[in-house]
């Protein structure tokens, strides 16, 4: 009884969806660049980054709080009528690795999105790529994918040695509903899409809709949708 009014009111939410307008997204996201700052002010749900950089708090990966003085690094783009710099994604650099001045280190830090992946190697935003094993996830980068690529400058040059990529921020949802599917791509819960070319599950089991289900999702960027689903286990199922 229970699993029945979910899926009831889970067509309600997705009728209900469909009238509203889509998430605003970037409209161009080869402008995106990553940038090292500090935040400067904060209000209950907002705040700047270098007192010109403004971001919602819900844009903060890992839900980690938010305070004054705290270092990050934010996904940025400009707003093409206001000129507005917004942040997209805000990652916060508070572990000891992550110094305040990872060039002190030798390490420094950016966000990267996966533009393509080939056998071997992972392209990123402004032609920048990596062979697969330096990829921490337990899973295949996929189109779009939004990374934290830990690199290097090599002395007397302007190349950059790439030393770690690991997934920006994961996301876990328990018994969650699948609210849309088409074809071999699908949407959990209206706000995590997700692909049968990419998605880890149980042998035997194909998504279908209205299912509830456990999944883990990453930061991507797969318009109108911030989420990719990477792992996705029946609730309701055993084998």
């Amino acid at each position: 009884m229970l699993s029945l009014l979910r899926r009831i009111s889970a067509l309600f939410q997705w009728n209900k969806k469909s009238e509203e307008a889509p998430e605003e997204q970037p409209q161009d996201i080869s402008n995106l660049q990553s940038v090292h700052g500090v935040v400067t002010s904060l209000c209950a749900n907002y705040g700047w980054i270098n007192k010109s950089i403004f971001f919602h708090t819900d844009v903060v990966c890992d839900n980690m709080p938010v305070r004054i003085g705290v270092n990050v690094i934010a996904l940025v783009e400009e707003d093409e009528t206001t000129q507005v710099l917004n942040a997209i994604k805000v990652k916060i650099m508070n572990n000891p690795l992550d110094c305040k001045d990872p060039s002190k280190l030798g390490k420094r830090f950016c966000i990267k999105y996966v533009t393509h992946v080939m056998q071997d190697n992972i392209y990123v935003s402004n032609g920048v790529s990596f062979p697969i094993h330096l990829f921490s996830g337990a899973f295949r980068p996929f189109k779009g994918d939004l990374v934290l690529v830990a690199y290097s400058m090599i002395t007397g040059t302007s190349y950059i040695n790439i030393d770690s990529v690991r997934p920006l921020s994961f996301q876990n949802m328990q018994r969650a509903c699948i609210t849309r599917l088409d074809g071999r791509t699908g949407v959990v819960e209206h706000c995590m899409m997700f692909t049968l070319d990419s998605l880890h599950t149980l042998s035997g089991y194909t998504p279908a809709l209205y299912d509830v289900v456990n999944v883990i999702a990453v930061d991507s960027i797969q318009l109108p949708y911030s989420w990719r689903v990477v792992s996705m286990i029946p609730a309701d199922m055993l084998y």
